[in-house]
């Protein structure tokens, strides 16, 4: 019997959020429940050499790099100038290919169960003067994982999150709500209710998983994405 493949898009709701921590925390109990598990980041800027990011996916994991993180198929863009993929590649002279990015993930589908694709800033973020990552994830229909937090400004950017997925039919597997940092309790209570009325409002499941975990119940938390991520691959037959 031929084994289901998940790949799942780790997206944001703005640059700097968590996104890798978070892609490598999942990573890290796919693993040890035994699953088949890679991560890979489409593109990073402001980094040279091997990915700071694939490489902390690693060290969560509690893996050496791979054959494939050396060989760039966990990173096949990578940019030394901090900025937007596509300010940062036009610097350099290249042009992001969505064929180049492709291969990546058949390349890891074929060798891995779970692909988790971690994106590069907000969902926004221009990759090519006509194309941005959300509508990349769209396109291939991968299942979301979005991460939020409690800084100011979260809940406007989590409303705006949750509105351009729902837009393009985009099946939310969770939200992540990532309290790593010093955030005023209020504000941590008050922005946890919004993202709870907000998943309601706009028709998501009320899968939200807290990182780290009040309940300190981390794997029951992981579990949630696991569940909604086959629940999904069923769902499409």
């Amino acid at each position: 019997m031929t084994q289901q493949q998940y790949t799942i898009a780790i997206g944001g709701i703005d640059t700097d959020i968590g996104k890798s921590y978070i892609t490598g925390l999942f990573a890290r109990y796919l693993l040890d429940l035994g699953h088949s598990v890679t991560t890979l980041k489409l593109v990073q800027t402001g980094c040279t050499g091997i990915s700071d990011d694939i490489e902390l996916h690693r060290k969560l994991m509690g893996q050496p790099l791979t054959d494939f993180d050396r060989d760039s198929t966990t990173c096949p863009y990578l940019f030394p100038f901090p900025a937007s993929p596509l300010l940062s590649a036009r610097m350099v002279g290249k042009t992001i290919e969505e064929s180049v990015l492709d291969q990546s993930v058949a390349t890891l589908q074929k060798r891995y169960q779970w692909v988790l694709v971690e994106g590069a800033g907000g969902l926004m973020v221009p990759l090519t003067t006509d194309l941005v990552l959300l509508d990349f994830y769209a396109a291939r229909k991968m299942p979301m994982v979005l991460v939020g937090s409690p800084r100011l400004g979260s809940i406007n950017h989590i409303r705006l999150s949750l509105e351009a997925i729902k837009a393009r039919d985009i099946s939310l597997l969770g939200l992540v709500y990532n309290l790593y940092g010093e955030h005023p309790k209020e504000i941590v209570q008050d922005t946890l209710l919004e993202c709870r009325k907000a998943l309601t409002d706009y028709g998501f499941k009320q899968n939200l998983v807290i990182v780290p975990d009040i309940r300190e119940s981390s794997a029951a938390s992981w579990q949630i994405l696991a569940d909604a991520a086959r629940a999904h691959a069923d769902s499409q037959g």
